[in-house]
C-alpha cells in the first residue's frame, strides 16, 4: 500500500469518528485507521471499476499486513463516508480473507472507546448501518459488538445523545430478532441492560414501551436463557413490576413458575445463582468503569476525594442518575475483586468508596435501594458458590464505620433486620439462615476478627445488640 507520508495527490484530510478537541492526541488505533484510509484512496485514485477491484485483490494477497491495512481503510471509510459506504462495504467484502474477522476486531475498538460519547452522529449511523449488514452475513463476533454497545448507553442520562444511542440500539435488536434469539449471552445481556434502562426512561413513553415489550418477549421466550443472570435478575423485574407491561409477568414469576418455564420452580431457584460479572459490569460505561478502578487501583485513602467529588459531579449529579447507585455498588461488590497486594497496600478500599457514595444518597426510596444492592448476596449467601469477595465490603463498612459513622453501621444491622423477613416472606427462614451464615464464613475467612468489636462499641444501643443477637446467633 502506498504510503501516506510520500502521497503528494490533493487529497482532502478524512473526517474523525469523534468530536475531538485539536489539542486531543487520537488512539494509536484510530490514527491507524486515518493513515490506512489516505492510502487507500490514493491507491484508487482515477481507476474504473475493474481496476478498483484488481487492484484490491492484489493488494490483499501481497501479505497479511497488506490485507489488515486495506481492511482498516474500508472500515475507516464505511464509518465516515455514508455516501460511499455501500461501495466501500462491497470492496470490504472481496478483500476479507478472514470472515470480517480484523474488520470485527476495529470495530471493538470504537465501541469500547472511552470517549465514544463523542463519537459523531453520522458516524454512529453508518456503525448501525454496517452492523445491521454484518448481521446479514452472519458474521461472526456481532453479538459481542452489540453486547459492546449496551454497555455504551449511560444509566441515569435522558440526553439525547444517550437516548438515540438507547433508540438505535433497540431498533438493531427488533429488526433482528431471529438473529439475537441464536446468542443466549446477548439475550441475557439485553434482558438485564435494558431491564434497568427501563426505570431511567418514564418521560419516554414510546421508547419505555419498545423495551418493556423486548424484555418480557425475551424472558418469556427464552427464559433459560435469561435464568444465567442468576439472582440479580429477580432485582430487575422488582424494579420495574409496578409497570403495567410487567405485572403478569411478575405475577407468573411469584404465582404460576411453570407458566415462565416447565423447568422454573420459582424465584429461589434464580436467587441461588450468583450473578456473573459480565452482567453487574453492563450498566457502568467503560469510561466510567476506568475511573472507579483508577481510585480502587491507584489512589490511597486519603487522597480519593477529589476524584470522587470529580466523579460525583460528572455521573451522579442529576435526579435521572439516581438508579446509577445500584449499579455502581453492585459492580464494587461483585465486579472488582482486589489483590491481596491491594489489600495489604494504602490503596482506597472498596469499603471506603462504597461508603461515601452512600453519603451522596438523598432519597430513602434511593437509600433502601442501594442498601439492598450492597447486602444482596448475603440474602441467599452460600460458601460453595458465592464468592467471600461478594460480601466482604458489606461486613467492613459495617465493622469499621462505627467510630466516625455509627449511625451507618446501626442502619445496616436494622436494615438486615427487616430485609430478613420482609424481602420474600415466605422464605424468611432461609434468608435468615444466609445472612448468618454470611456473617459467619466472614469471620472464620478473616474478613473481621470478631463481632465482638460491634456488639460492644459504646456508641451501640441496646436494640441494635438485640436485633444483632438475632441475624448472627453465635
Amino acid at each position: 500500500m502506498a504510503d501516506p507520508s510520500t502521497d503528494t495527490s490533493p487529497l482532502p484530510p478524512p473526517p474523525q469518528l469523534f468530536n475531538l478537541e485539536p489539542i486531543d492526541v487520537p488512539e494509536p488505533w484510530q490514527q491507524e485507521l486515518v493513515d490506512n484510509f489516505h492510502a487507500l484512496r490514493a491507491l484508487l485514485a482515477n481507476r474504473s471499476g475493474s481496476e478498483v477491484h484488481d487492484t484490491l485483490q492484489q493488494k490483499a494477497s501481497e501479505s497479511m499486513q497488506s490485507h489488515c491495512n486495506l481492511v482498516n481503510g474500508l472500515v475507516y471509510g464505511i464509518l465516515t463516508e455514508p455516501s460511499e459506504g455501500s461501495t466501500y462495504f462491497r470492496n470490504l467484502s472481496i478483500v476479507s480473507r478472514d470472515g470480517f474477522v480484523h474488520a470485527v476486531s476495529r470495530l471493538q475498538h470504537v465501541v469500547t472507546y472511552l470517549r465514544f460519547r463523542l463519537v459523531r452522529g453520522d458516524v454512529l449511523k453508518q456503525l448501525f448501518w454496517f452492523l445491521s449488514e454484518l448481521i446479514k452475513t452472519n458474521t461472526s463476533g456481532i453479538d459481542q459488538i452489540l453486547i459492546f454497545l449496551t454497555r455504551q448507553i449511560r444509566s441515569g442520562d435522558v440526553t439525547p445523545g444517550n437516548i438515540k444511542l438507547c433508540r438505535n440500539t433497540l431498533h438493531l435488536i427488533e429488526s433482528n430478532m431471529d438473529w439475537v434469539m441464536r446468542s443466549p449471552v446477548l439475550i441475557a445481556t439485553i434482558v438485564y441492560a435494558f431491564g434497568r434502562l427501563i426505570l431511567d426512561h418514564s418521560r419516554v413513553p414510546d421508547l419505555c414501551a419498545r423495551e418493556c415489550d423486548l424484555v418480557v418477549r425475551l424472558i418469556r421466550d427464552k427464559f433459560t436463557e435469561c435464568s444465567m443472570i442468576g439472582r440479580d435478575l429477580v432485582r430487575v423485574l422488582q424494579d420495574v413490576a409496578k409497570h403495567d407491561k410487567f405485572k403478569a409477568l411478575w405475577h407468573d414469576f411469584l404465582q404460576r413458575p411453570q407458566q415462565i418455564s416447565p423447568h422454573f420452580t420459582g424465584i429461589e431457584q434464580l436467587l441461588r445463582v450468583p450473578t456473573p460479572r459480565v452482567f453487574l459490569a453492563n450498566r457502568l460505561t467503560y469510561d466510567m468503569e476506568a475511573k472507579l478502578l483508577f481510585m480502587l487501583e491507584k489512589l490511597p485513602s486519603n487522597t480519593f476525594f477529589r476524584n470522587m467529588t470529580w466523579f460525583s459531579q460528572r455521573f451522579l449529579a442529576t435526579p435521572e442518575s439516581e438508579s446509577l447507585y445500584c449499579d455502581l455498588i453492585r459492580y464494587i461488590c461483585g465486579v472488582f475483586h482486589p489483590s491481596n497486594a491491594l489489600l495489604a497496600s494504602n490503596i482506597l478500599p472498596r469499603y471506603v468508596l462504597l461508603g461515601a457514595i452512600l453519603r451522596l444518597i438523598r432519597s430513602q426510596v434511593v437509600a433502601a435501594n442501594a442498601k439492598l444492592a450492597l447486602f444482596y448476596d448475603w440474602l441467599f449467601y452460600d460458601p460453595q458458590v458465592d464468592s467471600i469477595m461478594n460480601i466482604e465490603p458489606g461486613v467492613l463498612i459495617m465493622a469499621r464505620s462505627l467510630d466516625r459513622y455509627t449511625h451507618l453501621t446501626v442502619t445496616f444491622i436494622e436494615f438486615l433486620g427487616f430485609t430478613a423477613d420482609a424481602y420474600c416472606p415466605t422464605l424468611a427462614p432461609a434468608i435468615r439462615r444466609s445472612i448468618s451464615l454470611t456473617m459467619q464464613d466472614a469471620v472464620e475467612k478473616g474478613v473481621i476478627p470478631s463481632l465482638l468489636p460491634i456488639y460492644e462499641h459504646p456508641k451501640v444501643d441496646e436494640a441494635t445488640r438485640k436485633q444483632m443477637q438475632v441475624l448472627f446467633p453465635s
